[in-house]
């Protein structure tokens, strides 16, 4: 009998894994040392910044949180990449987003209570909600594919609607992921420029937030993908961040 060849790569559980690594980073610097230990809640890099002139250890404190933020974006392309795949084998694609959407909103507290220490905070909202709205995206680029004027105009208008949307709702890293699974969709069948585009639409993300510049790193690691889907859990895919959302915020409030 023939031995099945290995497959080398990275699977898309393991794109998970360590897309989940990133978002807790990011987690711990925005959530735990910016908003409990320095006091400074969700704000922008300049303020922190700012802050680090203030003492050595506040010096400190803001420059691992900079760091970990920067890292944080580099889960971006993993979750672009896995929502591209999952969109494109998914054989529901009506209960594939119930699911998306119940992880959003059963997210938004416990996004609340780690990032910024508030069962209820109306400021920003959590990034599966951007996840959402890429995939509804997704759906029409499906809906309507070809170049004729018609599809090309609707597919035009979905995305702009799709990138406005996370501004105007406040959904953390929204428009980034939501360009970056655009991108990436447009060269799902070329992996080479796929991972090019994918570098390029991050990179274009960092006209708004430096900490962008980063998430190439991220690209980099989605190029290893194997189109292999892996051992999984949807179960436990679907809490994973809830529950790291949750311990987050219980640990922040220890430190209080």
């Amino acid at each position: 009998m023939e031995s099945k060849p290995e497959t080398t790569g990275i699977a898309a559980s393991a794109l998970h894994g360590w897309g989940m690594l990133f978002a807790a980073l990011g987690i711990i610097g925005r959530g735990i040392l910016q908003t409990r230990l320095l006091g400074l809640g969700e704000t922008s890099a300049q303020a922190l910044l700012e802050a680090m002139q203030s003492s050595d250890r506040t010096m400190a404190i803001a420059t691992v949180s900079l760091v970990l933020q920067a890292m944080e974006t580099c889960a971006i392309p993993f979750f672009a990449l896995l929502l591209v795949e999952g969109f494109r084998h998914t054989s529901d694609f009506r209960r594939y987003l119930l699911r998306v959407l119940g992880a959003a909103v059963f997210s938004e507290i416990p996004y609340n209570l780690a990032i910024s220490g508030k069962l209820l905070d109306l400021s920003s909202r959590n990034p599966i909600f951007g996840v959402a709205l890429a995939l509804i995206m997704l759906y029409f680029y499906g809906r309507f594919p070809g170049r004729s004027g018609k599809n090309l105009a609707v597919k035009a208008v979905v995305t702009v609607a799709a990138l406005l949307w996370p501004v105007m709702l406040g959904i953390s890293f929204g428009s980034a992921l939501v360009l970056t699974a655009a991108v990436m969709w447009l060269f799902r069948e070329k992996p080479l420029l796929r991972n090019i585009g994918g570098t390029c639409a991050v990179i274009v993300c960092a006209l708004s937030s430096p900490f962008y510049l980063a998430a190439p790193m991220g690209v980099l690691g989605a190029h290893f993908y194997n189109g292999e889907k892996g051992e999984e859990n949807r179960l436990v895919n679907y809490l994973a961040y809830p529950a790291l959302l949750l311990f987050a915020g219980l640990a922040g409030n220890l430190l209080l």
